[in-house]
């Protein structure tokens, strides 16, 4: 394969600051066989801080590292600093753990490498740009996926599969075209990009290839443009049950969720059911569901709240933009979902995001948004992206019903 890739055009950097919080927050890092092996044999013993006997947990087949008290890797220090990678090096952590916040997905002859945004280096943009990290990116590459690997055939851009690498490619690169589009504000480009996806399903039109295929979607983009010039003075208000399943996305991305409450005696089942119930109902006040997202009126955050901050736009231009650029929205990195069906679940974010954002400058006492709290937003609905294989039925229901183009314009204001 060639060096893994990235469009460097979304002006994507990344660098690891040692921050720690994804040493915190994301609580199965599973391990193979052969990494628990060499864990083991790096005689660890309590003079290190850490718990020898609770390294490994071992269950069901599968190993995956412990975790202290506070939920906390095992080997994290009170410096948030890998004990491994301190006394070993990077090479000997876990490759999960060398991976994140990358992630890297094969298509045809190169690598596409993009970013979890619930890494606060990316969210913020800081470090180095990723198209010049190509050697290490590829050597990384190579460990996702080793020597021998069989390259697989691209996913459906609607539902029948056929086309090859490159035909597929030209879908992903006027999308990102579409999100590209400067002075534009998001929630119009995702609209936008959803109009002529809908055009591309109407009418059959998901095996073009060639030439062809690139004069038919160059015109279904610039006819989408021009239909959708702007947001409507008359937003339409997305439906009941569109609404309902938006708080229920919401709830999804935003709950704190640690090891001890996977405990089928935990009482945070509980509290999820009853969070669930009273977003459901969405009268009154909302949940607390951690730190950050107090209980508020439900009225103040369905409320008007004007215009996104520009920097805020630019970063929701750069996280959708480095999704699709980096294929994390369809294929084997999104349970196999198609790429226009992927495309929809990726635009449902939007709303989410700005839910999650209004729903932090309310808890603050505030009425407008600032760009902190989408930055706060993304990396929150980011952390849960892509886990749950439950978002197909619910997808379809909300294109059906034209609700995920109504939720990203009605949540835009």
């Amino acid at each position: 394969m060639k060096t893994a890739h990235m469009d460097p055009s979304a002006g994507q950097n990344w660098s690891c600051h040692s921050c720690g919080e994804c040493c915190r927050n994301h609580l199965l890092i599973t391990v193979s066989p052969e990494e628990k092996q060499r864990i083991e044999q790096q005689n660890w013993t309590a003079a290190d801080g850490v718990n020898p006997l609770g390294l490994i947990v071992s269950g069901l087949g599968r190993h995956r590292l412990g975790h202290q008290v506070d939920g906390a890797c095992v080997f994290l220090d009170s410096s948030a600093r890998c004990r491994i990678h301190s006394k070993f090096g990077e090479a000997a952590k876990p490759l999960a753990c060398r991976l994140y916040p990358l992630v890297i997905h094969p298509a045809g002859n190169e690598w596409k490498v993009g970013l979890r945004f619930s890494c606060p280096s990316a969210t913020d943009n800081r470090g180095r740009p990723l198209a010049e990290q190509g050697a290490a990116l590829q050597k990384l590459a190579k460990e996702v996926l080793p020597e021998g690997w069989k390259q697989s055939p691209p996913p459906p851009v609607a539902e029948a599969s056929g086309l090859g690498w490159p035909d597929f490619l030209r879908f992903t690169r006027w999308l990102d075209h579409t999100l590209a589009a400067p002075e534009i504000p998001v929630s119009l480009k995702l609209v936008q990009a959803l109009d002529w996806l809908n055009r591309v399903e109407r009418g059959c039109l998901d095996q073009i290839a060639g030439e062809g295929a690139e004069e038919i979607l160059d015109a279904l983009v610039a006819s989408a443009a021009e239909k959708t010039t702007g947001l409507p003075a008359d937003i339409e208000k997305p439906s009941p049950i569109g609404r309902l399943f938006l708080r229920l996305l919401v709830l999804e991305h935003a709950r704190s969720v640690t090891v001890a409450d996977q405990d089928v005696r935990s009482a945070s089942r509980w509290k999820t059911l009853a969070a669930a119930f009273r977003l459901a109902r969405s009268r009154g006040r909302t949940p607390a569901l951690r730190e950050g997202l107090k209980r508020v009126e439900f009225a103040d955050i369905e409320k008007p709240f004007g215009p996104i901050p520009p920097g805020a736009e630019a970063l929701l231009t750069r996280y959708f933009r480095v999704k699709v650029q980096s294929l994390h929205f369809c294929g084997r990195a999104f349970h196999g979902r198609p790429l226009i069906e992927g495309f929809r679940n990726l635009a449902l974010l939007y709303p989410v995001i700005l839910w999650l954002a209004r729903w932090l400058a309310v808890s603050d006492g505030r009425s407008a948004l600032s760009e902190s709290d989408v930055v706060r937003a993304v990396r929150l609905a980011d952390h849960s992206y892509s886990y749950s294989p439950y978002m197909s039925w619910r997808t379809r229901l909300l294109h059906q019903r034209n609700d995920i183009v109504r939720l990203c314009r009605w949540y835009a204001q």
